[in-house]
């Protein structure tokens, strides 16, 4: 049965994990809209709840459409169906709804790691996948947001991201970052923060210890004072410009970080059975 109506149960709610971050923190869901990120998602081993399909993507991607249908119950909607709940403009017209991974525990993991970045209340979702995204490509181990950063499981957040924020499972969630940076440094982290400073250090002009972790903060507050008083300062050496953006910088300082790292995986997407 194809569903063609707005007020289906179903509908409702899809729609609802798209826009509303409160439904997605209540059923404990993410939602996954394309190709792509479906499959990301099968491959990191996300529990699938639901697939919603338009009538033209079940055609189109039949071996998604395959995979997804014997992990989950799939659903055929109309085109008309399908725009009203995506939030894109020309979207692919695959969604799905899965488990959110629970990664507020794994610091300890992350400390096992030699690279490490801090998000200090990173507020544009687009920004903040960008991050990820970075960092992962660069080989950084782990990463650590403050309770004040946007939703790393946004729409906007997981495409800017292309998968990574399901792919780098050494991934949590503080309140503040002062308790992390404080066991990091325990754990013997050398501890940076990236801002303009009298007493800061030119990045390229130095090496980064073996372990290191470094915070990024703010776009437009920067690092919060609480979390800079524990670490020593960094700039970005530019020439006429004021500032760069916050996801520039955080790409510029993660290549340098990370020359040292190893670099993530890069195999082909392959679908497979949830573990």
């Amino acid at each position: 049965m194809i569903i063609a109506s707005r007020k289906n149960q179903t509908v409702v709610k899809s729609r609802g994990l798209i826009n509303e971050k409160k439904l997605r923190e209540k059923e404990n869901l993410i939602a996954l809209e394309g190709e792509k990120l479906c499959a990301e998602a099968l491959r990191a081993g996300l529990n699938t709840e639901y697939a919603l399909f338009s009538e033209e993507a079940e055609k189109k991607f039949p071996e998604m459409k395959k995979a997804l249908s014997e992990l989950c119950p799939t659903y055929i909607v109309t085109e008309e169906v399908y725009s009203y709940i995506s939030g894109q403009k020309s979207p692919q017209g695959i969604f799905l709804a899965a488990k959110l991974l629970d990664k507020s525990k794994n610091l300890d993991r992350i400390i096992e790691k030699e690279k490490i970045i801090l998000l200090d209340g990173i507020q544009d979702p687009g920004n903040l996948g960008t991050i990820i995204r970075t960092a992962e490509a660069f080989g950084i181990g782990g990463v650590i947001l403050s309770g004040e950063c946007a939703d790393p499981y946004s729409p906007k957040a997981l495409r800017a991201s292309m998968g990574s924020a399901l792919r780098l499972k050494p991934f949590c969630t503080y309140d503040t970052l002062s308790g992390a940076l404080t066991r990091l440094k325990k754990e013997g982290f050398a501890l940076y923060a990236a801002m303009l400073d009298d007493t800061a250090k030119k990045l390229g002009e130095f090496s980064f210890p073996k372990k290191t972790a470094l915070v990024i903060g703010n776009e437009g507050h920067g690092v919060s004072a609480s979390a800079a008083e524990q670490c020593e300062k960094l700039y970005i050496p530019i020439q006429t410009a004021e500032s760069l953006n916050a996801a520039i910088a955080a790409g510029i300082i993660c290549y340098e970080l990370g020359k040292t790292g190893d670099y993530a995986y890069s195999d082909p997407i392959k679908y497979s059975k949830q573990q």
